[in-house]
């Protein structure tokens, strides 16, 4: 379930670190899915660093790449702004807090989408 060694290597721009937004997620493709914790790491125009929560012990982690999750989380600029993010797992390894640490590539974001998560990304950058 190790992350790939050379994912920092393959970003084709660099991801800024936040301070470990709270949201929730699902994974569009799984009718069976539910909506579950999740807190974001970093992020970027093209993509995002999840930390994934609650971890079902007999889930095998390695079947999430592919997969497209759903990611809502509110704005770091106000709790007034909540963000909904769509993204296909990329890589997988073990969270620093226990859950399941995933990179995901946004899929499909429209023009207003990216201009608001460039603006994320440069208020954390300036925080």
């Amino acid at each position: 379930m190790a992350e790939q060694p050379d994912t920092e290597f393959r970003r084709r721009v660099p991801r800024i670190a936040t301070t470990s937004w709270s949201g929730r997620y699902i994974v569009e493709d799984d009718p069976g899915s539910e909506w579950r914790e999740c807190r974001v790491l970093d992020i970027s125009v093209l993509g995002v660093g999840l930390e994934l929560f609650p971890i079902d012990s007999d889930q095998d982690t390695a079947r999430l790449v592919g997969h497209r999750l759903v990611i809502q989380v509110q704005a770091p600029v106000g709790e007034s702004i909540s963000v909904r993010l769509v993204g296909t797992v990329k890589n997988v390894g073990n969270g620093a807090q226990g859950g399941i640490r995933t990179g995901l590539e946004f899929v499909g974001l429209s023009e207003t989408e990216q201009a608001l998560v460039r603006v994320i990304e440069q208020l954390q950058a300036a925080w």
